[in-house]
């Protein structure tokens, strides 16, 4: 492989195509005769993968010979074929998302689901077939399709050609690492010049609003340790015991095998690998539920160097069921290619919880903070890197192939406890304790009073109920850009009946007008802390933007709001949630919600 790790810029906002900046072939060392089929193979890479090959192409010729060299050139050839958008500039792909949405738009399904098979993708999920056809009559729809696919193309060649790993770009590409970044910085350039106006005449800046939010990195952290303190602490009080596991994938999904390439790997994609794991703990779950076998805790998805998925699993149990717990993981673990080499030692792995070391959440707080922005460790252990910046790569990598980092099994759905989070005061009773119990950030007791650990989550007395959202001046129900009703959390239901509500107001968004930085910073302090993370969600879908700022956000996947206001509400709509917007990113190959 290359003996250079350095990677050129990739293709920028308003850049212009990689195919005018592709490498020149003087730069090389090659046969003179060979100067056509060279320049016809770096002309179909984007740039900072092109640099690449052109460096390990010149080590091959210098030590290898020009046999070696063109070899290598073929093989990359074979990788490029079946990939449609390696090299178009966002320029590009939004001309050709207004085309193939015009085309579209006057076809019938039939022929729009070939349009689709010709661009590599497939019908997407919509509540009704004609919010199905809405979405591929929609340039906004296909720009995002589109440009996820371009980003997954791009990240495949990269793994395939080897460039990730350790010592080259572990995680994901460099090249991809700057295009979230750089998308992201406009996104919160655009935002920074907006507000959210409620009905009562309240005003949010809205860039505070999103850093208030779980998506800012230390408040999502945070938030899922005090989930897994309290695990633990309700463990405690079962006289549970817990116990790490580790699943990883068989060989042929990893493009890495020590420090070279695997003969075994079979062209999967992060992605392919995910299922293999979501297929392997959907046997597991039904297994143990068939023994009875009850078990509660939390499970992080993690990318190996070479971007391939594997899982970490802190679970809780009784005491008398760790045995068969860690018999029923191992076998099913075990079951493809279990007799390959190495599997016994890498493919599963158990470690049991020793309280008198150390707690349970102690144990996987590096984990946690690993994958979101390395609070509290030096360096990766896996790449040698700052932590904080293996943590950007970690969530570029899990943006990028729409993998859920986190989630937590069992237990009661933080839907409810963030809501309960948004009052002050609830009646006296079961929602008063519940309530007081979420502001002091006792999972373990919320948990309890939701009636454990392990009931059947339509047992469970509190959930949050949703209603149709309607326009306030003309009373009719909102619609989204696909023409599919929008539902907006109301409060909190005791026992299936409405009980309180937990959002009195309705937020719109608008320019900012002129303001001093204190009048805001004034405003965003008396806001409660915890409640601004719901203001986002509910004003988001009501976008009054000029047409350039809205068309980014949306075709960028900032607000995907195709089936709910929310990306939680009762655990298990969350689930059918999750479960949707899987088989759309299966289906797309190209969807997924940023965390």
């Amino acid at each position: 492989m290359s003996d250079s790790s350095t990677v050129a810029s990739d293709d920028k906002v308003n850049a212009t195509p990689a195919l005018k900046q592709a490498p020149p072939v003087a730069a090389m060392s090659h046969h003179p005769a060979d100067v056509f089929f060279i320049e016809d193979t770096l002309h179909k890479l984007p740039v900072s993968i092109a640099a690449s090959v052109r460096n390990t192409y010149s080590y091959q010729y210098i030590q290898k010979g020009r046999q070696a060299a063109n070899l290598y050139l073929l093989s990359v050839q074979d990788y490029t074929n079946d990939k449609t958008l390696l090299t178009h500039s966002d320029d590009t792909l939004r001309t050709k998302a207004e085309r193939l949405a015009k085309i579209c738009n006057v076809t019938s399904k039939e022929k729009s689901a070939a349009y689709l098979l010709s661009a590599g993708l497939s019908l997407p999920a919509g509540d009704t077939e004609a919010s199905i056809l809405a979405r591929v009559k929609c340039a906004v729809w296909w720009e995002k399709a589109l440009r996820r696919k371009q980003d997954r193309e791009q990240e495949l060649l990269s793994i395939q050609l080897g460039h990730i790993r350790t010592a080259f770009q572990p995680y994901c590409s460099t090249a991809l690492l700057q295009r979230i970044q750089q998308r992201h910085q406009r996104s919160m350039e655009i935002l920074q010049s907006y507000e959210a106006v409620s009905d009562e005449g309240d005003t949010c800046d809205l860039l505070a609003v999103l850093k208030g939010s779980t998506a800012n990195p230390v408040i999502r952290r945070a938030e899922l340790m005090v989930r897994m303190r309290g695990f633990e602490d309700y463990a405690k009080q079962q006289n549970h015991v817990a116990m790490f596991y580790t699943l990883t994938c068989p060989s042929k999904y990893h493009r890495v095998s020590g420090n070279g390439l695997n003969d075994k790997y079979h062209d999967s994609t992060p992605r392919d690998a995910q299922r293999y794991l979501c297929d392997l703990w959907a046997c597991i779950r039904a297994k143990l539920k068939r023994d009875g076998l009850n078990v509660y805790g939390f499970r992080i998805a993690e990318p190996h160097h070479d971007g391939t998925p594997h899982w970490h699993l802190l679970l809780f149990m009784d005491q008398g069921h760790s045995e068969a717990v860690t018999a029923t993981l191992q076998h099913y673990a075990m079951q493809e290619d279990g007799d390959e080499a190495g599997a016994d030692k890498h493919r599963f792995e158990v470690v049991a919880i020793d309280q008198s070391k150390g707690s349970a959440t102690g144990y996987i707080a590096k984990y946690v903070a690993k994958n979101i922005d390395g609070f509290g460790i030096d360096s990766d252990e896996e790449t040698g890197e700052a932590a904080s910046d293996s943590a950007q790569r970690v969530r570029a990598w899990a943006s990028c192939w729409g993998i859920r980092q986190f989630q937590q099994i069992g237990g009661a759905p933080v839907g409810v406890w963030r809501e309960l989070r948004r009052i002050e005061s609830a009646p006296d009773g079961l929602l008063e304790e519940a309530r007081q119990a979420a502001d002091a950030g006792d999972w373990a007791l919320y948990m309890t009073l939701q009636g454990g650990a392990n009931i059947d989550r339509k047992a469970q007395p509190l959930r949050v109920y949703t209603v149709e959202h309607t326009d306030t001046e003309t009373g009719e129900v909102c619609q989204n850009r696909y023409g599919e009703f929008i539902e907006r959390v109301k409060g909190i239901a005791l026992n299936n009946m409405p009980a309180i509500e937990t959002r009195l107001k309705t937020w719109t968004i608008q320019s900012k007008a002129d303001q001093s930085e204190q009048t805001i910073n004034s405003t965003i302090a008396n806001t409660k802390s915890h409640t601004t993370h719901d203001v986002l969600a509910s004003v988001l879908a009501t976008f009054t933007l000029p047409a350039t700022d809205a068309h980014f956000l949306q075709a960028d996947g900032f607000s995907a709001f195709p089936w709910s206001s929310v990306n939680n509400c009762t655990q298990e709509e969350a689930d059918a949630l999750e479960m949707r917007r899987e088989r759309a990113a299966i289906q797309l190959e190209s969807m997924e919600a940023v965390a």
